[in-house]
């Protein structure tokens, strides 16, 4: 079965894509996990950064000890390398909502197929750990992290689950929603 993507994903799509993509080994081995928006995840340690900064700050201005410091330093280290990979994700995400381009999925007996003017992926039955359905995504994990992962809107789930019963792969998919 072949269906076209017409529809752009929204940005609740890429944002929950990028998170099941970014904690990959977990959902592979607990595919029942709920995935969340990356970027509220990311903003959840960038103000968890901030407050145990500003407690450490404030010890420091009670005690004075190294240690203070120390802490200081290692929060404003995570501060920055969040704020860095929010930065990013955000990039991202706007970069997946500028592309026009047409896709495809193609799903049969042997193997799920994903099909763009820039990108071409396959990933054959046997090498598939997990169909992941979400709330705003359909996340098609392989067992190897050297392969790509697929990922469809869930505009498309009653179309993707027709061709995925059809050719036999409802036993590798965990509904989260």
């Amino acid at each position: 079965m072949k269906f076209e993507v017409k529809k752009r994903g929204t940005k609740e799509f890429y944002d929950e894509m990028l998170y099941v993509i970014s904690y990959y080994k977990k959902f592979i081995k607990k595919p029942k996990r709920k995935a969340y928006q990356y970027t509220k995840y990311l903003l959840m340690y960038i103000t968890l950064s901030i407050i145990m900064c500003g407690a450490f700050i404030y010890l420091y201005f009670l005690d004075k000890d190294w240690y203070s410091l120390v802490m200081i330093g290692a929060f404003l280290i995570v501060l920055f390398l969040s704020i860095i990979i929010y930065v990013s994700a955000k990039k991202r995400i706007k970069m997946y909502m500028e592309d026009m381009s047409d896709k495809s999925i193609e799903i049969t007996e042997e193997a799920i197929c994903y099909n763009s003017e820039t990108l071409n992926m396959k990933i054959k039955k046997e090498e598939i750990s997990v169909i992941v359905i979400n709330k705003y995504s359909i996340c098609i994990l392989p067992k190897e992290i050297t392969t790509y992962a697929i990922s469809i809107s869930k505009d498309y789930l009653n179309e993707f689950l027709s061709g995925a019963n059809e050719n036999g792969y409802e036993k590798l998919i965990a509904n989260n929603d």
